[in-house]
């Protein structure tokens, strides 16, 4: 409660049921691996009405995963911001310009792209099928570049570099922005 007054200061704190009552929108915003549970959940306790719009951010999955809302009468859409979040106020801004893998029945289009366009994004329509190879292109080249910069600042701090985040931010911002422009050919010695 105390983070959600801080990052939506004057916006009235109500428990979820009620939240799912009143809205005309409800946006999942929860682990990959929860939201099959919830999905079914929520139909079983009435919790989702006929024309209501039912959003998921999961990369993994597309609206496949919200066929018993579907069933149930809402409206599924897949939006995933290709982004990574710190649970901070700093998100909200990190959102602009953010590409997002988006799945929709045909006649949600475009409700889809309202709604990633209203929040700053760009659309990015991907297949229900493609949803794991996206979610797999996304998570490797964001988690590999975690974990090599993990390593590469223990290596410098063994080789007895100061400040290796000084150190390896301008080269890694410009590897980055080459190896986008360049693929392979970026790479140098």
């Amino acid at each position: 409660r105390r983070r959600a007054a801080a990052l939506l200061p004057d916006v009235p704190l109500v428990e979820p049921a009620e939240v799912l009552a009143r809205a005309e929108l409800v946006l999942l915003t929860v682990p990959d691996d929860v939201l099959p549970t919830l999905v079914e959940g929520l139909v079983e306790t009435g919790a989702v009405r006929p024309g209501q719009l039912l959003v998921h951010t999961s990369g993994r999955y597309g609206t496949r995963v919200l066929d018993p809302a579907l069933r149930a009468g809402a409206l599924p859409l897949a939006l995933h911001p290709a982004m990574t979040f710190t649970g901070t106020a700093v998100d909200v801004q990190r959102l602009a310009g953010c590409s997002f893998g988006v799945t929709a029945p045909e006649e949600l289009r475009l409700a889809a792209e309202a709604l990633v366009i209203e929040m700053g994004g760009e659309p990015e329509w991907i297949a229900e099928e493609a949803r794991p190879l996206y979610h797999a292109a996304l998570a490797l080249g964001a988690n590999h570049l975690v974990t090599l910069v993990a390593q590469s600042m223990e290596l410098l701090t063994k080789a007895g570099v100061a400040a290796p985040d000084r150190m390896l931010g301008p080269l890694l911002g410009a590897a980055l922005d080459n190896a986008l422009r360049s693929g392979d050919a970026a790479l140098t010695g």
